[in-house]
């Protein structure tokens, strides 16, 4: 549910026109300046190649700011709507404080208006309702689209966030829904609607409320929980963010359901003893978690390369060192891939190359395995054998029509074997 429009402001002759580089740090600067709140605690920024635009983004899961410059005219678009009202307010206020400090002024586009009207009139119980309303506008939407044969809706979730292989009506980063909680808000009352506005919505009031805190550091944990076991420095630092947005909702309502387990286990993967004793002692019998939070609890479909793909668990960590060659780890897996392609759509040529590609290094490929490809599209060949230390190495190869596969499968541990047999059999290629 996007509620998008477009800004511009001209440096007229009064001022003096900013080079780019000087007008994109005087923007970010007045982001970061902003009043501590989680969104702008886990903001990213970053500028397009060209460097004519700046792409400033709040929350994995929220749409980024778009700005422009063009010769003496700042051009900026704005997509809020399945944030709620609250971002939508936040997101003009930060606009007025770069408005002040460059000593503009924002126009709307003529044809791209904030649809809510709030850029204009600022009436933010008008707003709200706005954000209601086109709630229930998206549900109908929803409900119409299962109805014809679709499923698995994922509401504004990171652009790169792979498909997650669970049957869900629709899922966002505060977690799953199901198809009743939407048609319940369809044939709510006003007042009821608001209600449950306010659990869909990330921030769905005025101020910085302890809910607020709270859902912020939840849809951090649904996105980023439980941590990889390879864990990198910047995934440490989200961390530490969950915990502090855990600390200002605890101040503000410490009768909130904290999913107690949880933030233990990350105190302690911070080495802050400390902060696990003040939660441990803070969980009580009615606090016990209910729920299991963290889409990396599931399986996911991953994009290789080429149209190749794989269902592996969320947790593992991601390599993509150039356009063919991927790999997969945690501490007990290690997966590398090879993609290749071809002119030639004769899939026994191309399997006969893989294999020679496989036996130029003259090692021993080891028993060969009666496991294969469930895709109708790709023929498929595993072989295994044992290394040094009790490791094991599973080589796949996968031919299609112009495209082939070259996979490592390595485990340190027998348990992990299944786990690389059924990874194997997921292997597809999309059309």
């Amino acid at each position: 549910m996007n509620v998008e429009f477009l800004l511009s402001a001209t440096f007229d002759n009064r001022r003096v026109i900013p080079n780019q580089d000087r007008l994109f740090k005087a923007i970010v600067s007045s982001l970061n300046e902003v009043n501590i709140n989680p969104l702008v605690m886990i903001s990213e920024f970053s500028i397009i190649e060209d460097g004519s635009t700046l792409i400033y983004s709040f929350h994995p899961s929220a749409d980024p700011i778009y700005f422009e410059f063009k010769t003496d005219t700042l051009y900026i678009t704005i997509t809020t709507g399945s944030f709620g009202a609250g971002y939508h307010r936040f997101i003009v206020g930060v606009l007025d404080r770069i408005a002040r400090r460059l000593d503009i002024e924002f126009k709307e586009d003529l044809v791209h208006k904030d649809p809510s009207g709030y850029f204009r009139s600022r009436d933010f119980e008008a707003l709200k309702k706005f954000f209601v309303n086109s709630l229930a506008d998206y549900a109908k939407m929803l409900i119409t689209h299962h109805d014809n044969g679709f499923s698995n809706f994922m509401i504004s979730m990171p652009y790169n966030y792979p498909v997650i292989e669970k049957e869900y009506f629709a899922l966002s980063s505060l977690g799953y829904w199901g198809k009743n909680w939407f048609t319940d808000f369809i044939d709510a009352s006003e007042e009821d609607r608001l209600t449950l506005a306010a659990d869909f919505f990330l921030w769905d009031i005025e101020e910085m409320n302890a809910k607020f805190w709270f859902k912020s550091f939840i849809s951090m944990i649904w996105l980023y929980f439980p941590f990889r076991e390879a864990i990198d420095n910047k995934e440490k630092t989200m961390y530490k963010k969950i915990m502090y947005a855990f600390q200002e909702s605890y101040k503000k309502d410490a009768s909130l359901k904290y999913p107690w387990d949880i933030l233990i286990d990350i105190a302690h993967y911070l080495d802050d003893e400390n902060l696990a004793k003040f939660i441990e002692s803070k969980k009580t019998a009615h606090h016990q978690d209910t729920l299991q939070i963290g889409f990396r609890l599931e399986k996911a479909r991953f994009s290789i390369a080429a149209g190749f793909t794989i269902i592996l668990p969320m947790r593992m960590n991601v390599f993509r060192n150039d356009k063919s060659l991927i790999e997969f780890k945690d501490i007990n897996v290690y997966i590398a891939m090879q993609v290749y392609s071809f002119a030639n759509e004769e899939i026994d040529v191309i399997m006969e190359y893989v294999l020679k590609q496989i036996d130029i290094a003259g090692e021993d490929k080891g028993e060969k395995l009666d496991v294969k490809s469930q895709s109708g599209k790709i023929e498929s060949i595993v072989y295994e054998k044992e290394l040094e230390d009790n490791d094991h190495i599973i080589t796949v190869a996968c031919a299609a029509k112009k495209l082939a596969l070259l996979a490592w499968f390595t485990y340190s541990d027998p348990e992990y074997r299944d786990m690389c047999i059924e990874a194997i059999k997921s292997i597809d290629v999309e059309n």
